[in-house]
């Protein structure tokens, strides 16, 4: 039986996110192999990059396997010698520049580099020499240990619920926000770290997302369960019905914009990371869906909103047809009429998908 063992060779994965995790956007190689399948598994990693049109990368894993042969606390995984009892203390990352792989070392690199090629039998490699401002894997690696720590400790509820993921990048520390204002980036260097190798993502204002959906269509509509929902409140429910002919699918993403001021339609700001998972509705049944309003986050106001929810017809057929679902819904800052609100009555025929 074939077994791969992964380690994550260039530290790049999105470790510390506790929301959803982030993609990065350099090229890691996370893919760790028993010696005995390198080869085929190296001929199969360059057939595939070649098919995607990229690049062949098989010399750089023939050194990864070299090297970590000699310097690996455990021969037999490939990749998985940074920071090793063997590993010289000079080297301190390592990553593909298209075909090229790349080590980041500290200190000489003319005898980084003499020392390297003699434990990998190649000079088919660069070095990147670790400065003040250049950061290696290693040391953000530790940054980002040292983040997840100090996370776990946190008492600021709203700063944690802003941050949706965080994790390495080539060079850097990538924090992603919800909404990433002055304010939420102050209070992070605040409670949480301050130090140049963080970068922050996320919008630094809700933008503007003027789309429309449809609200019913072959039988299918969308609904709010209530009338109406508080400015304060955390969450809003949203119900699903199928009195078509035929069986539907949906899933967990979601998004909702709200009308401003000026008339304007914006994207409320949300975490809009979900798991791929779908349900499915049949007909005479119907789904309830509860959406997040993030409230101290983004301070919403009163007016009007809309939640845009995409269902697929005819799912697994060449007839598929997936429809971006849309139901408008209030919110008001007068908690009497909040109190008020009036709950939609679901069609007898209906019943729960999951009674």
């Amino acid at each position: 039986m074939k077994i791969k063992i992964l380690t994550c060779v260039l530290f790049c994965s999105f470790t510390g996110c506790v929301n959803k995790a982030q993609k990065s956007n350099i090229e890691c190689v996370s893919d760790s192999v028993t010696n005995t399948e390198l080869k085929e598994d190296v001929s199969t990693f360059a057939k595939n990059t070649s098919d995607k049109g990229t690049v062949d990368q098989t010399v750089g894993w023939q050194i990864i396997e070299s090297l970590s042969k000699v310097y690996g606390d455990m021969p037999n995984i490939i990749g998985n010698f940074i920071g090793s009892s063997r590993c010289p203390s000079f080297l301190e990352g390592m990553f593909f520049d298209g075909s090229t792989l790349v080590f980041q070392v500290k200190g000489d690199t003319v005898q980084a580099r003499q020392i390297l090629e003699v434990a990998a039998k190649s000079k088919a490699f660069r070095l990147e020499q670790i400065t003040e401002n250049n950061y290696s894997q290693k040391q953000l690696k530790s940054i980002l240990d040292e983040l997840n720590h100090r996370y776990e400790v946190l008492t600021d509820e709203n700063l944690k619920e802003n941050m949706v993921g965080w994790g390495m990048r080539l060079q850097y520390v990538n924090v992603r926000f919800i909404l990433n204002t002055p304010e939420a980036r102050q209070a992070f260097r605040k409670k949480l770290m301050d130090s140049p190798a963080i970068r922050f993502e996320g919008p630094e204002q809700p933008i503007i997302n003027e789309r429309i959906g449809i609200t019913d269509t072959l039988g299918v509509s969308l609904h709010p369960e209530y009338s109406v929902y508080s400015t304060n409140s955390s969450t809003a429910s949203f119900i699903l019905l199928n009195q078509g002919d035929e069986e539907i699918m949906c899933g967990e993403h979601y998004f909702i914009t709200y009308e401003d001021k000026n008339g304007t339609w914006r994207e409320l700001p949300i975490n809009d990371a979900a798991v791929d998972i779908g349900y499915t509705v049949f007909p005479g049944e119907h789904r309830l869906f509860t959406a997040n309003l993030y409230p101290n986050i983004h301070p919403n106001k009163s007016g009007r909103y809309r939640f845009f929810y995409e269902v697929m017809f005819y799912a697994g057929t060449i007839s598929r047809r997936d429809v971006l679902m849309m139901t408008e819904f209030r919110l008001t800052d007068n908690q009497q009429e909040a109190k008020k609100a009036v709950r939609y009555t679901i069609p007898t025929v209906l019943k729960l998908d999951n009674q």
